[in-house]
């Protein structure tokens, strides 16, 4: 019998209570860690669990925190000399299956990728030292030549670009838009179904989100989303209301804004999420509550605040909060960090100078008092193979979210067993 450690934090509800709401608890990663621009979640050294990657635009650093697979994170520095560290992203860039990071120095007009040799040591290597007051990074195949190509954006000179890759990390520039008033968020994904990468920015100053639709020859052709969008700042994209389609988010910081724009034959309809968002500043989207429907996470930076909305499968959102006095919060991200099968939250604060998660203790069902029926034979709490549930009839099993499932029909996951009415134990399959 395999035996693994599982560290299992989960707050169980009442069988008849399916979604609840979920509990937050703060960890820090780093503070003082000064005027923490950003935040990126991956596992960067390849051991199955989530790190963290954050620059420091006063340090002018960045820098990794490896997960010791017990969410205890040690801090490795990769760049120390980033003048202005502004934002970070991660990906395989030079397609050796190890994950490389990318960086933007606002103040040095610097976009560079850093080569992971596999063991986390990483080579600078510059992508453009021009690009004036660079302050956003994205990297994804922009032309479909089977390698990775760099998404950027210029604040004060208003401008988005992407860098081509050549296989062999070569890169030449292009403009996507040279008058797109101080972008500040930037993001990559085919939003009109055409197979072709397409590229979204948000305008501080233009009050703006457009996308720039790509023809299929990386020529980019601008479309606006919405304007008199105060102080756009972040943008996003995924089907939130499940219709086969790509929709926006975005933010608008000056409005308090967070809004989804449904896509209706690439045409975009808003819809305001929350109009008391104070400084809404970044937008995240993805299923904390494990209902099969997108969930949105902002952050308010006059508000000192991480939320999250919760989304009743119809689109309509309730907003709870995750983080409080978080001063000065930027950046938000949902994942799973401590590898219990719920999502976590990782968020990054300018003014707390600070990076912190918050751990999900997300419902499923109940646990009842822990002494056993008698006659009951559970076998191990973890498991692999068929459940060793022995000749007792009177015997139901759950998964997290409260369906009854068939004991031959499990697929690896956490389940509760009920005996005589009460659930009296839970079970963690493996393989």
């Amino acid at each position: 019998m395999s035996r693994v450690i599982l560290l299992l934090v989960v707050i169980l509800v009442l069988p008849v209570v399916l979604f609840a709401q979920i509990n937050w608890t703060k960890h820090t990663i780093e503070s003082p860690y000064q005027f923490a621009n950003d935040v990126f979640a991956i596992d960067l050294d390849d051991d199955n669990d989530v790190d963290i990657i954050s620059p420091s635009f006063e340090l002018d650093e960045v820098s990794w925190w490896e997960n010791d697979g017990n969410e205890n994170f040690a801090k490795h520095k990769i760049d120390s000399a980033c003048d202005g560290a502004g934002s970070v992203f991660a990906i395989d860039l030079d397609g050796d299956t190890d994950i490389d990071v990318l960086s933007t120095a606002f103040n040095a007009y610097d976009v560079a990728w850093y080569e992971n040799d596999g063991s986390e040591n990483f080579t600078k290597h510059m992508i453009d030292n021009s690009l004036i007051s660079a302050v956003s990074v994205h990297a994804i195949n922009i032309d479909g030549d089977n390698d990775i190509d760099v998404v950027a954006a210029a604040y004060w000179n208003n401008e988005i670009v992407w860098y081509e890759n050549d296989g062999s990390e070569n890169f030449t520039k292009h403009g996507i838009d040279d008058a797109f008033s101080v972008p500040w968020g930037i993001f990559a994904i085919d939003l009109n179904n055409d197979d072709e990468i397409d590229v979204l920015a948000a305008s501080y100053y233009g009050d703006e989100i457009a996308w720039w639709e790509n023809d299929g020859n990386e020529n980019f052709t601008k479309h606006t989303i919405i304007s008199n969008y105060g102080s756009a700042r972040s943008v996003y994209a995924i089907d939130i209301d499940n219709d086969n389609d790509i929709d926006v988010l975005g933010t608008a910081f000056a409005d308090s804004t967070v809004s989804w724009f449904e896509n209706i034959n690439n045409s975009f309809t808003e819809h305001a999420i929350d109009n008391s968002l104070t400084g809404a500043s970044h937008v995240f989207a993805i299923d904390f509550n494990d209902d099969s429907d997108v969930d949105v996470a902002a952050t308010g930076y006059y508000d000192d605040n991480v939320v999250w909305y919760e989304n009743d499968g119809s689109e309509n959102f309730t907003k709870h909060v995750i983080g409080s006095s978080f001063d000065g919060p930027n950046e938000v991200i949902g994942i799973d960090v401590d590898g219990d099968g719920d999502i976590d939250v990782v968020s990054s604060a300018q003014v707390a100078d600070e990076v912190a998660w918050w751990e999900s203790d997300l419902a499923g069902i109940e646990e009842d008092e822990k002494e056993t029926a008698e006659g009951w034979k559970c076998g191990p709490t973890i498991f692999s193979g068929s459940l060793p549930i022995g000749k007792y009839k009177d015997c139901k099993i759950y998964d997290v979210c409260g369906r009854k499932v068939e004991a031959q029909a499990l697929s690896p996951g956490i389940y509760f067993i009920e005996i005589e009415g009460k659930i009296k134990h839970k079970i963690i399959k493996i393989k």
